[in-house]
């Protein structure tokens, strides 16, 4: 699944903890108003020792990218957030942080734009409306907050990208959101169609102040806006789908994943599930054994389940979140406009 003889992409997740309360997000408890799922959530985070153990200057040198985007926190929330980028960068890494963007001074986004300013480095600013529209699912955010943070950091020369998903309650505002987005400097305006809602056609959910709401899908997706804000980015056909029908996104991109206690995934959809652990243990494998903090990473990567186990476990029809994420390709769907 993952060579050493092609650069690596990480996804890595730096921390579970998050000052938003997003409702569709795995880590709220939407029904309870908002509040952290603790069955989930433990507050832990990586820190700057584990990325200097792991990605010395040899290693960085087969690193091209690391992306920070948590599957339950924000990145912003780890303590070395900033230490970790600096290390990164100054290692010629590139670096991606997705991020609710309210977070952190403006001297910090200022320190963390130069960082970025070293490599082919990027935030994606997740602001979903106007000063309106935007807390409504992005609770307990400031809008003024973030947008003065966004322009201390796009004044670094640092580049930005504005990611909006799409809502009931916000859909008339994506070309004021957008004109905003390039008068401020955004690279690139990215417009969100969000698989949350599954076949429903409302997701309820209870406000921290105790007051109920309903998220509703947006009546138009992504690809029904008029390109105006750059030249539309044109995405790569897939590649032809392999074993027991499966494009395996992590495997195309030689992209591990290692959530923010230290263990090594095939990706974050597979992280910590039951078909993870189930596939370990068929092979006798123990997931401490995955986890950098046990083990040096580069000789995790180049170990079951990472050779040939995840192969045979789709050409056995297997693994049902690989069928779903990268054989049907049921995903978050994304438009550059």
């Amino acid at each position: 699944m993952f060579t050493q003889d092609r650069p690596y992409s990480f996804h890595i997740e730096l921390t579970d903890k998050c000052n938003a309360a997003c409702p569709m997000c795995p880590r709220t408890d939407h029904t309870n108003h908002c509040t952290p799922d603790l069955s989930k959530v433990q507050n832990i985070e990586l820190s700057l020792a584990d990325f200097q153990a792991n990605f010395t200057d040899d290693f960085c040198r087969r690193v091209s990218e690391v992306d920070l985007c948590g599957s339950l926190g924000d990145p912003l929330a780890a303590r070395d957030c900033l230490a970790i980028c600096d290390h990164l960068t100054a290692r010629g890494v590139g670096v991606s942080i997705s991020t609710n963007a309210s977070l952190r001074s403006t001297k910090w986004w200022t320190e963390l734009g130069r960082h970025f300013t070293r490599t082919p480095s990027h935030v994606e600013f997740h602001i979903d409306g106007l000063a309106d529209t935007n807390p409504l699912y992005r609770i307990n955010t400031s809008f003024e907050k973030i947008i003065a943070n966004a322009a201390a950091y796009i004044a670094t020369g640092a580049r930005a990208e504005w990611h909006y998903i799409l809502f009931r309650h916000n859909e008339h505002q994506v070309t004021e959101a957008q004109a905003l987005a390039k008068e401020m400097g955004f690279r690139k305006f990215v417009l969100i169609d969000t698989i949350r809602f599954g076949a429903r056609d409302r997701f309820d959910y209870q406000l921290p102040n105790g007051a109920y709401r309903s998220l509703q899908p947006s009546a138009c997706d992504g690809a029904s806006f008029q390109t105006g804000f750059a030249e539309r980015v044109a995405e790569a056909p897939p590649p032809a789908a392999g074993d027991g029908g499966i494009v395996c996104k992590s495997a195309v991109q030689n992209r591990p994943y290692i959530n923010c206690g230290g263990y090594v995934s095939a990706c974050c959809w597979t992280a910590g599930s039951n078909e993870e652990l189930l596939t370990l243990d068929h092979a006798g494998l123990r997931r401490s054994a995955f986890n950098i903090r046990h083990r040096p990473l580069s000789e995790i990567l180049a170990a079951e389940p990472f050779v040939g186990l995840f192969e045979r476990a789709w050409l056995g029809g297997a693994n049902p979140i690989c069928q779903r994420k990268c054989g049907q390709m049921i995903r978050n769907k994304r438009y550059a406009v």
